[in-house]
């Protein structure tokens, strides 16, 4: 029997989608946040001479169909240079535009590879997907171990409501406690080999790379489930990224 769960909106997303109606005070913006563009002419200037953030964001718009349109054959490229430059909601759309084959055929092993590295530069919702992928073999096959380690960082993160206590309810019917606890002891692995790597080294290689793909960090070895078990389906749908603006790149 499948569970399907409703899609997760994070409160970040909410934010950045809409305007405060509780209070009238300012949202101040860090020095980090600020950008150099006050408009589409010059965003895409910026995004012409290899500014990261203006990569993203123009990637970003162009992806979705956010005040230009909809390109995605012009969007990839500028969401590669900013992913390999480390940003991680570039990575994430990526992810998202091979999940669901928007304007490429769908490759779900490769948005995992694009999920991880949004993971590795600390976008919560990386996490979720990755777990939801082996949660649901969504590209790999099923390992509920996996799943929940990668589930349960999300979650400490604020990502994905409830979805670590339905997976470990799963696993506890499956007669199976011993998968959790290996999965708790697998997240404290993966966030040390996140923390040993830049976001980059985690994404696929460029296809024009494939003959010779960049190394990947070396990584601990997911627990793999018993041979003998075939693990009900447990279908969990991937998050979608927050809205990007140009305060919150």
């Amino acid at each position: 029997m499948k569970l399907c769960l409703a899609l997760f909106c994070t409160a970040s997303a909410l934010a950045a989608a809409t305007p405060s109606a509780q209070t009238d005070t300012p949202v101040k913006i860090t020095a980090a946040e600020r950008v150099p563009w006050t408009n589409l002419a010059e965003l895409e200037r910026y995004a012409a001479n290899g500014h990261l953030k203006a990569c993203a964001q123009l990637g970003e718009q162009l992806a979705r169909g956010d005040g230009v349109p909809q390109d995605t054959a012009r969007a990839l490229p500028l969401l590669e240079r900013a992913a390999r430059g480390g940003i991680g909601s570039a990575a994430f759309r990526l992810g998202m535009i091979y999940d669901d084959g928007q304007g490429v055929p769908p490759d779900r092993r490769r948005a995992l590879d694009y999920f991880r590295a949004a993971a590795a530069a600390g976008e919560a919702e990386g996490f979720f997907n990755v777990g939801a992928a082996y949660v649901g073999a969504h590209g790999v096959k099923r390992d509920y171990t996996e799943g929940l380690a990668w589930l349960i960082l999300a979650a400490q993160r604020g990502a994905g409501g409830d979805t670590v206590q339905t997976v470990r309810a799963r696993i506890q019917k499956l007669r199976h406690p011993e998968w959790i606890t290996a999965a708790e002891a697998r997240a404290l692995a993966i966030a040390r080999e996140l923390a040993a790597a830049p976001p980059a080294s985690f994404l696929p290689a460029l296809a024009e790379d494939s003959a010779s793909p960049a190394p990947k960090p070396e990584t601990i070895a997911p627990t793999a489930l018993p041979k003998t078990t075939t693990p009900p389906a447990l279908d969990l749908p991937v998050l979608s990224p927050p809205q990007i603006t140009p305060t919150t790149l």
